[in-house]
């Protein structure tokens, strides 16, 4: 479901989430509800702000219980640097706004604000748990990706995300045996977590096959797409050279060697191949 758009991103709820949210709103937690969702929408929004300054184009974020999931216009926002500083936006503003409550000591104001101050505070330290999709996830990614490439650090993290998943499941199960229902709050969300956590690996290659298929689908309307031809050498990063490309154009590598002699001709599909595969130390030679 749309719920409209921020910085020109679509933010969706999740069906199971928008579910829920009716569900416990009917059964007189409307307010809860609310506060959940605004601290969620929050969160995202911090992630969006972020990643507009930094010029990462996001198409979608669909919201769950634990934050959100986006969708990447193009893989030149998994650029370790960048991916670290969006992924700690959220759980900052989070954290910082329980603090921020907390220390304004407006509780007795407002019967409201230990409840907000809870969420708040949940959602930004459970977001720095080292598992995709969670944001202490992307983090990890960052990291590990100059060694493991996006692909191979994605499924790292996102088992991982998907570890922490069987444990909440284990746990809520283990409250429902013996008799506290609040098991299923948990059974649920660590079912979202699992499934979120398994189709990361399909939004990595939806970033690179929507960059494709633009540049696919001008060629079909057009019948000819203008090339871009660069002469670099063997040394250079493959993240360098694709942050020059442009959307009319399909690019051409002429590799030359010291003396100036071409090696080889890379086409742009197999630049953005290696830099998933090997990640973004990737040079033209390991290509």
């Amino acid at each position: 479901m749309l719920i409209g758009k921020v910085a020109g991103v679509k933010f969706r709820f999740n069906i199971i989430f928008l579910a829920l949210c009716v569900m416990y709103t009917l059964l007189g937690m409307g307010l809860e509800i609310l506060v959940i969702v605004a601290s969620v929408l929050l969160h995202e929004i911090a992630h969006t702000i972020m990643g507009k300054v930094l010029g990462v184009k996001v198409v979608e974020i669909e919201l769950l219980p634990f934050g959100g999931q986006a969708k990447l216009e193009d893989f030149t926002g998994l650029d370790p640097g960048k991916e670290i500083f969006v992924a700690l936006a959220g759980p900052l503003i989070s954290i910082s706004l329980a603090f921020s409550l907390y220390f304004l000591d407006l509780a007795g104001e407002y019967e409201i604000v230990p409840y907000l101050i809870k969420i708040n505070l949940l959602l930004g330290v459970f977001n720095l748990l080292p598992a995709l999709p969670l944001d202490g996830g992307r983090i990890l990614r960052s990291l590990l990706s100059p060694m493991k490439g996006f692909r191979q650090a994605t499924y790292i993290c996102a088992n991982i995300g998907k570890i922490f998943a069987i444990a909440i499941i284990s746990y809520g199960g283990f409250l429902l045996y013996i008799g506290n229902y609040s098991g299923v709050n948990f059974v649920l969300i660590g079912i979202l977590l699992f499934w979120a956590a398994h189709r990361e690996k399909n939004l990595l290659m939806f970033a690179f096959m929507r960059y494709l298929v633009n540049k696919t689908g001008e060629l079909k309307t057009k019948g000819f797409l203008s090339g871009e031809q660069i002469v670099s050498k063997k040394d250079t990063l493959i993240k360098e050279i694709l942050h020059t490309s442009r959307p009319l154009s399909y690019m051409l590598v002429f590799v030359v060697d010291d003396n100036n002699n071409i090696i080889s001709i890379k086409t742009e599909a197999e630049l953005i191949e290696a830099l998933l595969e090997k990640g973004p130390k990737t040079t033209l030679k390991d290509c």
